[in-house]
């Protein structure tokens, strides 16, 4: 007995030892085929300037279908390079891959990890050779939107900024042109009051009399029953009633007068009209009377007076002459210049080939010499002057001119400079005056006071 209950027992074994591997086998198949590890599949590439925390393993999908995996991701070797992802896609979905199909970094969902995206290409298009390369689509950050929309608001701000005081003086003018509307309706209301309430008692009273004609009663009643002057009576009714039939009239007008006086189209508006003129007069007669000092400036009987009292006009005043010293002439002014080189300030322009901008670093480079200046600038003159030392004279004096009015444009701007006390000067390869003596590329900040001590130039 004991031999047949031993034999049982390793059969039992046995048994179960059998079907927990063929429950392994068929759960490894399941979770295989589930990952796709049994399938056919083809082998791919694209590349990234940045993969945006895409990691190997990630899922591909096709058109938002689960196609695959990343195989491996390899970093660029120099800085200029890309990131080469290596992923492969089933067989079965071969057929919508093509050669213009373009591969992008995706999200699932808002917060869930990150897999590779692969459009469905066109039928005009052949399908992706295998080992091939997909063109790709960098992934757009929330920075990059964040920074665009700072830019925005700080152009709209600087926008607002400009505007305010234009508002504030016309918030002005229209508040006194009320005023004066109130006072003027104030001081004639009486008047047309007085005019209807006399109307009316006219009115009232021609009525009584006409009403006591018709009765009989008084004298000119009795007559009304004579008929010698039946006639006479007659008449001086029909005059009665004529006069209270003017009186209504002189009470509708009187109102009338009245309606139109405070109307859109009234005295009212024309008064606000010929006051809005009255300024736009005065202003024009303050703009002639500025066009004449200057001409007064000019005048050579009257140009050594001006000069001698130190007024110049930056307008007028060319490159020729300022070398010449045309602002510091007989010891009037003295100069403080700050030199700045055009690597520092500018950077070429992405938006117009063969131009330059003023890059972030060069504004606040521009910002911290300003505040040399800043408390100076009401009572002096600024020139932001241009140097270039490459290219032909005409080239050299282009983009000196180039370079100085981006500064100019800027600081006024940004400091809210007087631009006839402000001139960008262009001095091509001239800099004799830089620091050593060098040639010099790039803009010079030269600020003109009056010379009140003696000490001469300031360099």
């Amino acid at each position: 007995m004991p031999a047949p209950s031993s034999a049982a027992r390793l059969v039992g074994v046995g048994v179960f030892v059998l079907g927990t591997l063929l429950l392994f086998a068929i759960a490894l198949f399941m979770i295989g085929d589930r990952q796709m590890a049994f399938a056919d599949k083809f082998i791919a590439y694209t590349e990234f300037k940045k993969i945006t925390g895409l990691q190997a393993g990630a899922i591909v999908r096709v058109s938002g279908a689960k196609a695959g995996s990343i195989k491996s991701i390899a970093p660029p070797t120099s800085p200029s390079g890309r990131f080469r992802v290596e992923f492969e896609i089933t067989e079965d979905l071969h057929p919508l891959v093509r050669t213009d199909s373009v591969a992008t970094i995706e999200t699932e969902g808002l917060v869930g990890g990150n897999y590779l995206g692969v459009s469905t290409g066109t039928d005009a298009a052949p399908p992706a050779a295998p080992k091939s390369t997909i063109p790709s689509k960098e992934p757009y950050e929330i920075s990059d939107l964040m920074q665009q929309m700072g830019e925005t608001l700080t152009k709209v701000n600087a926008t607002i900024d400009g505007l305010q005081d234009e508002l504030q003086r016309a918030v002005v003018l229209i508040g006194d042109t009320v005023d004066n509307a109130n006072d003027l309706i104030t001081s004639v209301s009486d008047d047309i009051k007085k005019m209807a309430s006399a109307g009316a008692k006219i009115s009232d009273d021609a009525a009584r009399i006409a009403e006591g004609l018709r009765s009989g009663k008084g004298t000119i009643g009795k007559l009304l029953n004579d008929d010698e002057f039946y006639q006479r009576a007659t008449a001086i009714a029909k005059q009665a009633e004529d006069i209270a039939t003017d009186a209504r009239q002189v009470v509708a007008q009187a109102r009338k007068a009245l309606d139109e006086f405070q109307s859109k189209e009234g005295p009212v508006q024309g008064l606000a009209a010929g006051l809005k003129q009255t300024m736009d007069d005065t202003r024009l007669a303050m703009a002639a009377f500025a066009d004449n000092m200057e001409a007064l400036k000019h005048n050579f009987l009257l140009r050594g007076f001006f000069n001698d009292r130190g007024f110049f006009s930056l307008a007028s005043i060319s490159p020729a002459e300022y070398r010449q010293g045309a602002l510091t002439r007989n010891g009037a002014r003295r100069s403080v210049r700050i030199w700045l080189r055009d690597s520092v300030l500018f950077e070429p322009d992405p938006a117009i080939p063969g131009q330059e901008r003023l890059s972030e670093t060069g504004k606040r480079r521009l910002d911290s010499a300003m505040a040399i200046f800043v408390d100076q600038l009401p009572s002096a003159a600024l020139i932001i002057e241009g140097y270039s030392q490459s290219g032909s004279k005409d080239e050299q004096h282009l983009r000196s001119r180039a370079l100085a009015s981006l500064a100019l444009d800027y600081l006024i701007g940004r400091f809210q400079l007087d631009p006839r006390l402000t001139t960008a000067m262009p001095l091509g390869r001239d800099s004799d005056d830089s620091p050593n003596g060098e040639p010099w590329s790039g803009v010079a900040l030269a600020v003109f006071q009056e010379n009140t001590t003696d000490g001469g130039k300031q360099r």
